[in-house]
């Protein structure tokens, strides 16, 4: 009886013949997923700033694998929520726990379809380059804003980060102060680049998110201790989308392994 002799691979050489399988087998599955309206669609999506680095990243490899188009608009989600109340054509949208509930009570999304992405919080930047203030403690980040000569954040009327960072001072007893040195832009990415080309003693607060994705600035660290307020980005379709099934297709993608992945590159932490 003739022998068979079983060559045993290396690791690394199994998973590069089996890696192509493996990324058919998922753009497969997201055909099947998102094609349910016969034919390829354009998507819509408003999504909350603090998400933009990511979906930039991935979306891609969505639309590659279902043959659908992504069109997102980024924005903060104050922003957002008045695009929604204003009627902007849209498929789905990303934004917060608080909002989804202000445009469920209007009658504005469809019920049973949000999904929880991740959370992530705030945290401090500075220019790269210059130096790092200490920010360890409540009372550090204090003596921090105090010693900046401009205070980068987002417009606090649309933006959570920057609304949230008014607060913070607030309940330090610096809250003028801060306005004072205050520098908003539309959102916290936004704030971050420009406090990139400020040459000012300047410090940024918005989410950890939205810093690491402008790479003039730096993270600092996050907010310390009690201070720290985690964000929860959700997505959800709206009432009037047209393609539902892309849109869900949409959402599965964005819980999958690769991008939830990228989720956590982002500062992200699983919101469940």
């Amino acid at each position: 009886m003739s022998r068979v002799t079983r060559i045993r691979l290396p690791l690394f050489c199994r998973y590069a013949i089996l890696r192509p399988a493996l990324g058919l087998a998922l753009g497969l599955l997201l055909l099947i997923a998102g094609r349910g309206e016969v034919q390829a669609v354009e998507l819509n999506i408003l999504a909350a700033g603090a998400t933009e680095a990511i979906i930039r990243d991935m979306v891609g490899t969505f639309e590659k694998a279902s043959g659908h188009t992504v069109k997102p608009t980024y924005a903060p989600v104050g922003a957002l929520r008045e695009m929604i109340y204003a009627g902007e054509p849209a498929d789905l949208a990303i934004v917060t726990p608080a909002i989804i509930e202000q445009l469920q009570a209007k009658g504005l999304v469809r019920p049973d379809t949000a999904v929880p992405l991740g959370k992530v919080g705030g945290g401090i930047a500075v220019r790269k380059g210059t130096a790092r203030p200490a920010i360890e403690t409540p009372e550090e980040l204090k003596e921090a804003l105090l010693a900046a000569t401009e205070i980068y954040y987002a417009d606090p009327r649309v933006g959570t980060a920057g609304a949230y960072l008014l607060r913070v001072a607030d309940s330090m007893g610096i809250g003028d102060e801060v306005r004072k040195k205050g520098r908003t832009a539309g959102g916290g990415k936004a704030s971050m680049e420009l406090m990139a080309k400020s040459t000012a003693n300047a410090i940024g607060l918005t989410q950890i998110s939205e810093i690491l994705s402008v790479n003039e600035v730096v993270l600092v660290g996050p907010y310390p201790g009690s201070l720290q307020n985690m964000t929860t980005c959700t997505g959800i379709l709206l009432k009037r989308t047209p393609h539902p099934e892309a849109a869900q297709a949409f959402l599965r993608f964005l819980m999958s392994p690769p991008v939830q992945a990228r989720f956590r590159q982002a500062g992200y932490e699983p919101a469940r």
